[in-house]
């Protein structure tokens, strides 16, 4: 096939009903193949086959090797001499081999487009990649444009049969990214033994130049059932009127996000009840309040606040939920991201995409969608059961009215319709547990 045609036909695949999504008040769904799109808006405040929690291989704010990912089979290492003589072709865009960046091993693979538009490369594996019982994960790393998605295909084994990856990285996260290839779309039937072609490219509008590296891309082990986990940010009381009571009836566990000072306000949960979603099973997460992303402050002020919160959670009996870090805003930096592999197990942050079922292969990044939308969130959902993967749902305030992220209604739409999957619904400490 010719290169035009192919850019032609991926661009069709991928932009065809995007639709737009609000960061931490909004949805990780979109068209009616599941694929996301938009950059989150801001909000008040918001190998082996094992791997040690923590060691998740995103290697900080441009740095990469010292924190050297080992899980599972490597598909791509992107060390052979020469870009022309592999196994790789271009989509649109130039790719060159980059010694002087690379995330694991001596280089990566730098892919640039100066004029804008599509950016990306595809390999074709004429014997097919077996990957039933596996996810894909990938190094990356985004320069321009400063904020936006990864999107991955896998044909399986043609257009007409395929699954897409759409992943969002914040303006502020200019160093490596380790992610799993968390579905967000489905075309036809694929059949995932019979893997044909993986292509990978990043998009921007005309005129507006992309420059990104990939390396290391491997496969990983999944276990045989997908699974939800529900999170809830910013503790308002209505996660207990709603959420916990509807949980209890279905014996689900799930997280709540919890800023300190807000703990027994008039809107907000107090310690009485996150202690009783607590011995329900139920993490207990920080989620300190800033007045601005975290990237925007000095390390030693990022760290003050990420360990005060902690530290309540800590004192006030909820030493297991404090292990997990929701990020303020979704917005996180290479310092930031030192910052919690330092102090906490997880971190979770939106990115639109599902995430590796048996370990996130970045623990400290896993991602997460937004529940309002009920339509897009089953789509996400449904992918997840069918090719078991680990969706993490998000919702803030539950009621009636202009004034609430989501209705009852809505959201027992959501509870429901997992129910009738055949996924685990687990706490977040159940990736760790």
């Amino acid at each position: 096939m010719k290169r035009a045609t192919k850019r032609r036909s991926f661009l069709a695949a991928l932009g065809a009903g995007a639709s737009a999504v609000a960061g931490c008040m909004g949805i990780g769904g979109g068209s009616d193949d599941g694929q996301t799109s938009s950059a989150p808006e801001t909000d008040a405040n918001d190998g082996t086959e094992t791997a040690t929690p923590g060691d998740d291989g995103n290697g900080g704010n441009g740095g990469s090797s010292q924190n050297a990912f080992s899980r599972g089979e490597v598909v791509e290492d992107f060390e052979f001499e020469k870009f022309q003589e592999s196994s790789w072709g271009v989509i649109e865009g130039n790719a060159a081999l980059d010694g002087q960046n690379a995330h694991q091993g001596s280089q990566s693979l730098r892919l640039e487009n100066k004029n804008g538009r599509v950016a990306g490369v595809f390999r074709a594996f004429p014997d097919g990649l077996d990957l039933t019982k596996h996810d894909l994960t990938l190094a990356a790393q985004l320069e321009k444009p400063a904020e936006g998605r990864i999107a991955i295909e896998v044909l399986a084994p043609g257009r007409s049969d395929m699954l897409t990856c759409r992943r969002y990285i914040n303006k502020e996260f200019d160093g490596w990214l380790r992610f799993d290839v968390g579905y967000t779309g489905k075309t036809g039937n694929p059949d995932l033994k019979h893997v044909q072609e993986i292509r990978i490219v990043v998009e921007s509008e005309q005129g507006t130049p992309i420059r990104f590296w990939i390396d290391d891309l491997r496969k990983i082990k999944k276990p045989d059932k997908g699974k939800v986990i529900f999170t809830f940010d910013d503790n308002h009381v209505t996660q207990y009127d709603v959420a916990f009571k509807e949980f209890q009836k279905r014996n689900w566990p799930g997280g709540v996000a919890v800023i300190p000072d807000t703990v027994g306000g008039s809107e907000q949960l107090d310690t009485g009840q996150l202690r009783e979603m607590r011995d329900a099973g139920w993490d207990i997460m920080s989620h300190p309040q800033t007045g601005r992303p975290l990237p925007e402050y000095p390390k030693k002020e990022q760290e003050k606040m990420i360990t005060e919160a902690k530290r309540y959670l800590e004192l006030k009996g909820f030493e297991k939920g404090s292990r997990h870090f929701v990020t303020p805003y979704h917005r996180i930096n290479g310092e930031t991201l030192e910052l919690l592999q330092k102090h906490h197990e997880t971190g979770f942050l939106y990115a639109g995409c599902p995430n590796n079922a048996e370990q996130p292969s970045g623990m400290h990044t896993i991602s997460r969608i937004l529940g309002r939308d009920p339509q897009g969130t089953r789509r996400i959902t449904n992918l997840a059961a069918e090719f078991n993967q680990l969706a993490v749902v998000t919702y803030h305030d539950i009621g009636n009215g202009q004034d609430f992220e989501t209705s009852p209604d809505d959201f027992r739409n959501v509870v429901n319709h997992v129910a009738n999957k055949d996924v685990d619904v687990v706490a977040p400490s159940a990736l760790l547990d």
